[in-house]
């Protein structure tokens, strides 16, 4: 990085190892609670404690390192192209548009800093509307007219599926898309840093069976996005489920763009009454997970709890959601927000205010765009250090180790392109952002890495 850039994370570093030397205050403002395994009691929440690990320790300052323009591969004498494809203004913006923010954000200030290797990070980010044909048309805008060096992001199972040939014909880097399926882990061009669909299908099941005393008491039906990935999660879940000798009745599957699910909560009544489902596991976007909590409330489904993937850990579930149902759900993610004192904290909030998202630092999918950004100018630095920034280079880079400031586990992709962390979150009211129920160490043993489950 920049030397102004590790010397600014080293402060905030050396500013957090202060405060708690000094004392930490370690409620969880009003979350709602973990839940308690069957053969003991869960631990309290603790919203301040986050996977940090500290900046390596200042060392003597090397020359400037320098590479030569590659225009072909996006760096040109005053600038390095980067982009992100996904969903600005459609059904799952609202879930995928905080992650552009994020990454926006961390190279505002990046930027405002003096850049990278004597060159700005000209972000291109373009919009899909979760539309397949716009995705194609914006993929070839980004690697073939803007000669990108890399995406950090791109949003939409059914997207990344189509585009997965073409990624891995160009050695196209794609950093920390905002879903991990089975795809992804085939080539070797995505570097996921959010738990796989399968991971979080293994979390959803162990904090399920600490809710109703063992795996063996649930009874679940799932809810999902009419989507590949909302048939990928459903199986894993499945999956789960059965393998601790629960039940797994079946999925119900909501239309992109639904406004309404009466036909689904006349199935999912039906598997109350005659079946004791007991947990609803929800796949989908923050705005359709709305629209499904609505319709329990509407026909008064208020005492099944939910665990949702990470799209439904999303501030506005809890904002704008009906309490009777939201007081009782959960939305997995695998990251940490500004308001559980991490290392980043200070810095994505500043951040978020020179980009114009005043407040976005306490979302969730805002933390994983601004670690994407972060994780990039770290390995732009390093593929420079081979005397040359390109895909090749850069994908080369990024098979290796990275500071996260906190904001996740620690990343290493150096045997794998996956990243296993991740925690039940739901909103914190006193702070206005997210906080887990229990640390990511709490849930690690509910993984177990097993993907490539046979669905359809």
């Amino acid at each position: 990085m920049t030397r102004r850039w590790l010397k600014l994370v080293a402060a905030l570093f050396a500013f957090a190892l202060i405060a708690a030397a000094c004392g930490n205050d370690d409620d969880d403002g009003g979350a709602a609670p973990a839940p308690a395994p069957a053969e003991e009691e869960a631990p309290a929440p603790a919203p301040t404690e986050a996977p940090t690990e500290a900046p390596a320790p200042a060392e003597e300052e090397p020359m400037e390192m320098t590479v030569p323009d590659n225009p072909d591969n996006g760096v040109t004498s005053d600038s390095i192209k980067v982009g992100w494809m996904g969903d600005l203004t459609g059904p799952t913006a609202s879930s995928q548009s905080f992650n552009s923010h994020g990454i926006e954000a961390y190279f505002e200030c990046v930027n405002e800093s003096g850049g990278v290797l004597g060159r700005m990070i000209d972000y291109l980010p373009e919009d899909d509307q979760f539309n397949a044909d716009n995705a194609a048309i914006n993929f070839t805008k980004l690697t073939e007219d803007d000669k990108v060096i890399a995406l950090l992001g791109l949003g939409g199972s059914h997207i990344s599926t189509q585009l997965q040939p073409d990624v891995e014909a160009l050695n196209l880097p794609v950093i920390g898309p905002p879903q991990t399926i089975d795809i992804q882990l085939e080539g070797d061009q995505y570097f996921n840093n959010l738990a796989h669909y399968g991971d979080q299908a293994d979390l959803a099941a162990g904090h399920i069976a600490a809710t109703v005393g063992g795996i063996e008491n649930a009874v679940v039906m799932g809810i999902s996005l009419e989507v590949p990935s909302g048939t990928e999660f459903a199986a894993y879940v499945e999956q789960s489920v059965l393998k601790g000798g629960g039940t797994y009745v079946n999925t119900l599957y909501v239309a992109p763009g639904a406004t309404e699910v009466t036909a689904q909560m006349v199935e999912l009544q039906e598997g109350i009454d005659n079946q004791g489902v007991n947990y609803v596991t929800l796949h989908g976007s923050p705005g359709a997970g709305l629209v499904v909590m609505q319709g329990m409330a509407d026909v008064g489904i208020t005492d099944v709890p939910i665990i949702g993937i990470h799209g439904i850990a999303a501030n506005s579930i809890w904002t704008e959601g009906p309490e009777s149902v939201s007081d009782q759900t959960f939305g997995i993610h695998s990251f940490m927000t500004a308001n559980n004192n991490i290392a980043a904290s200070a810095e994505m909030e500043r951040c978020a205010t020179l980009a114009g998202y005043d407040g976005e630092h306490l979302n969730l999918n805002f933390s994983h765009g601004f670690l994407n950004g972060y994780v990039f100018h770290q390995a732009v630095e390093r593929a420079a250090e081979t005397g040359e920034l390109s895909r090749e280079s850069l994908t080369e880079a990024l098979k290796g180790t990275f500071d996260t400031m906190g904001i996740t586990c620690p990343i290493d992709w150096s045997a794998s392109n996956h990243s296993q962390c991740g925690a039940a979150f739901s909103l914190d009211t006193a702070s206005g952002g997210m906080v887990p129920a229990n640390p990511f160490s709490f849930y690690a043993d509910s993984f177990d890495g097993e993907y490539g489950i046979e669905i359809g």
